[in-house]
């Protein structure tokens, strides 16, 4: 849903800034060849492109030398001289239509993308999220199987024997780890002997050992694997956290360099009324209709105005170069064109959850919530890990197969071969392994490890009630700053027309460029004010959403699906 007409409450006063703008240059005759050459800006664009133009920004009109009466003031000189500073700082009308064309729009979606491709912060995370999960699938590498093999020769000479006397001993299996904690070993044995008292053997079977206690509770044998999920899950969340404080960070930007620029339309506005104002004190002077202080005061006016006009220009390129260095993109940074925004006015309207409802969604999607989750259950699994290493060992052991022995080699070999000439083996037994003080270090890490899970816990009990507290008052600052946006709006309104009223008085006669200059100074600043309520409403409100756990669903960069989070294709491409 959108809120209706607060949403272009600022456009609309920006087209009524014109209106009276054309008509106060319309009333002081701004004909002559100076204020011909003034910016008549209609669009964002012709503003904006000010913004950038350095070179095209007012000079300072120089002060005049306090004279030693009004009416030996040199009103000639001070006419070239304002006419010389408008002159450099005008910028021609085609120069400028040609200048808008070639400006680079930047909306955004389109910062957003750029933001997701170059941020180093964000490639930062990403890849160690990226290293995580191969960690993470690493960890099942413990029960993959190991074909092993051996081949041993050995040849003896003994004292007094006439041939020399050789083993051969070949194995060869596979043997591995069962997520049970069962140790296996299935293969091949044979070990040959001539000229030689012993006795040769060939075995064919499999061998088990089976942890009962350490090695197997509080899940052993999948600990590793636990852990590094624990691991790949914290440091995703942790990347889904930083995609969105950096969200919020070039969301700012992006509406302070708006900010920026707008308030520089208006110092920039501020002085061409300034300069048409100083033009026909001129007039009225030499038709006797104004004091000669009366015409030093639209000097000084015009001279602050284009002070701040260039305080304004400062302002802009620094929300610039602040915007420019969070997104990091090199096709902006290396980019001459004038970089122009295109936000967006309109106003989302706002969710007010129930708390259990708040409390469902933040332990569902709210990045911070489920890393410190994820690291509360690490830590635990660490716990059950020093609880499982404290039991004594007592594995069962046993093995079964087929195997033929033989004084002989060849006839070992033979008698395995037949069926009923081989042996039949089964074995079974245990072992055991216990520390004679109760497992001291393991106990005490278990403790350890026990403090940093009481920890963890109270940190994520901290991080709700502070989402829950943050989302209230967030909620309630929402509100209250869409409903300030139509006061502000209100004030607009009443000083634009107040403006006009007084112009009117000004053309009988019944007023002085005192009460304009500070008329429009006062609707300047209540729409520098209007603006900065329009700004601070988009703020709050992605303030809101990041509070909320709901800033990546509202940019589209992931997805709720079947109760699991997926972030969009160009977050976790490698590439």
């Amino acid at each position: 849903m959108r809120v209706p007409s607060n949403s272009i409450i600022f456009a609309t006063a920006r087209n009524r800034f014109f209106w009276w703008s054309a008509l106060l240059l319309y009333v002081f005759s701004p004909a002559q060849e100076d204020s011909a050459t003034s910016l008549t800006a209609t669009n964002d664009s012709a503003s904006i492109v000010i913004v950038q133009d350095t070179s095209a920004a007012p000079v300072l009109f120089a002060p005049q030398s306090t004279p030693a009466s009004e009416e030996k003031i040199d009103f000639e000189s001070a006419e070239r001289n304002l006419a010389r500073e408008v002159k450099a700082s005008a910028t021609p009308l085609d120069t400028l239509a040609n200048r808008v064309n070639d400006s680079l729009v930047l909306n955004l979606e389109d910062a957003m993308t750029l933001l997701v491709r170059y941020n180093p912060d964000i490639q930062e995370a990403k890849y160690e999220w990226i290293s995580r999960s191969e960690m993470a699938t690493a960890a099942y590498g413990d029960f993959e199987p190991q074909l092993v093999g051996r081949l041993n020769k050995e040849e003896g000479e003994r004292p007094g024997a006439r041939f020399a006397e050789t083993k051969d001993e070949y194995k060869l299996g596979v043997e591995g780890k069962l997520p049970t904690g069962t140790e296996y070993n299935v293969g091949f044995n044979q070990v040959t002997y001539q000229h030689s008292d012993y006795t040769s053997e060939i075995y064919f079977g499999a061998e088990l050992k089976q942890p009962i206690l350490r090695g197997f509770w509080y899940w052993a044998p999948l600990n590793n694997v636990q852990q590094a999920h624990q691991e790949e899950m914290s440091a995703f969340h942790q990347y889904r956290k930083i995609l969105t404080e950096i969200i919020e960070k070039v969301s700012t930007a992006y509406w302070d360099y708006y900010y920026a620029l707008q308030v520089l339309h208006f110092e920039t506005e501020s002085v061409n009324v300034a300069k048409s104002i100083f033009v026909d004190g001129q007039k009225r002077l030499q038709q006797g209709k104004l004091s000669a202080i009366d015409l030093r005061k639209a000097i000084a006016e015009f001279s602050v105005r284009q002070s701040r006009q260039l305080e304004a220009l400062g302002a802009a390129r620094d929300a610039r170069s602040k915007l420019l260095l969070l997104l990091s993109a090199p096709e902006l940074l290396k980019n001459e064109k004038i970089l122009t925004v295109n936000p967006s006015l309109a106003i989302d309207s706002i969710w007010r959850p129930d708390s259990v409802a708040l409390i469902d969604t933040l332990q569902k999607i709210h990045p911070e919530y489920l890393q410190q989750k994820a690291e509360l259950e690490r830590r635990q699994r660490i716990v059950d890990y020093h609880k499982s290493e404290i039991l004594p060992v007592f594995n069962l052991v046993g093995a079964y197969g087929i195997r033929s022995r033989d004084d002989n080699a060849d006839a070992a070999v033979a008698r395995f071969r037949s069926e009923s000439r081989r042996d039949r083996v089964l074995s079974g037994g245990f072992e055991i392994e216990v520390p004679l003080f109760a497992n001291l270090k393991e106990r005490h890490l278990a403790s350890a490890e026990a403090a940093n899970v009481r920890s963890a816990e109270v940190r994520l009990g901290l991080i709700v009630n502070k989402l829950i507290e943050d989302n209230m008052i967030l909620r309630q600052r929402a509100v209250e700053i869409i409903e300030q946006t139509s006061y502000e709006h209100t004030a607009v309104e009443y000083h634009e027309q107040e403006l006009v009223e007084e112009m009117k008085k000004l053309n009988m006669g019944k007023s002085n460029y005192h009460v304009i200059f500070d008329m429009e100074e006062d609707l300047r600043e209540a729409q520098k004010k209007e603006i900065e309520v329009v700004r601070l409403t988009h703020i709050i409100q992605i303030q809101l959403e990041k509070a909320l756990g709901t800033l990546l669903l509202r940019n589209k960069l992931e997805l709720w699906k079947d109760n699991e989070i997926y972030l969009r294709d160009d977050l976790v491409a490698t590439e």
